[in-house]
């Protein structure tokens, strides 16, 4: 197995938790407890999510938001090894 193929399932397996850790992102942000929340594409309360606290009330939606961002960081990182890394 080369090393990009190797990335790019690294990239994929780190991806699964990613559907749990946004429904509970998107479900405190816009408070809301549906399905349709992972489908509808609001992104500006998201956005606003992303840099400041103010949709999260109590320190277990803090904490959830600090690991979403966390995770989303590593997620980031791994996108960019997977699709700009010089591979040769």
């Amino acid at each position: 197995m080369s090393l990009r193929t190797a990335a790019i399932v690294a990239f994929l397996l780190y991806g699964i938790p990613l559907w749990k850790l946004r429904y509970q992102w998107r479900s405190t942000v816009y408070r809301r407890d549906d399905w349709k929340i992972n489908v509808l594409p609001w992104f500006g309360h998201d956005l606003a999510a992303l840099f400041t606290n103010r949709y999260f009330r109590t320190d277990d939606e803090r904490r959830m938001a600090r690991r979403f961002r966390l995770y989303m960081a590593g997620y980031v990182i791994l996108a960019v090894i997977v699709v700009w890394w010089p591979w040769t």
